[in-house]
């Protein structure tokens, strides 16, 4: 797994949140998208939790590109605020995946675990 946020503090959360998680193995940490994509070519990461912020910084052929390079990674779009319009123009736009950073805390094993049946 990789954990792409600008934020160092939130991303320690997210790595302690997965932590207790046997089959989750975080491979990395980004703080921009380029330091992303990478470090998934470095370690050929399953998951990526990023940002939101990086996603729609980031123009949608570069992210087309980043779904072509690595055809089995799985996105998840940590969204600051989560509402049901954000998560599905983000589904629309790119088929990822949606979390509020806010429920990351309670949700975010489940959604791995269905994200990546492996690692239930």
């Amino acid at each position: 797994m990789l954990i792409a946020d600008r934020n160092a503090h939130y991303r320690e959360t997210l790595r302690r949140v997965l932590s207790h998680h046997a089959h989750c193995n975080i491979m990395g940490e980004a703080a921009t998208l380029t330091e992303a994509v990478r470090l998934a070519r470095r370690t050929d990461p399953d998951i990526a939790l990023l940002d939101f912020d990086l996603v729609v910084n980031q123009s949608a052929a570069r992210l087309r590109r980043l779904a072509d390079a690595f055809p089995r990674l799985h996105v998840i779009v940590l969204l600051s605020e989560y509402s049901d319009d954000y998560r599905e123009a983000v589904r629309k736009r790119w088929g990822y995946t949606c979390i509020a950073k806010e429920q990351a805390e309670t949700q975010l094993d489940e959604l791995v675990a269905e994200s990546w049946p492996a690692a239930g």
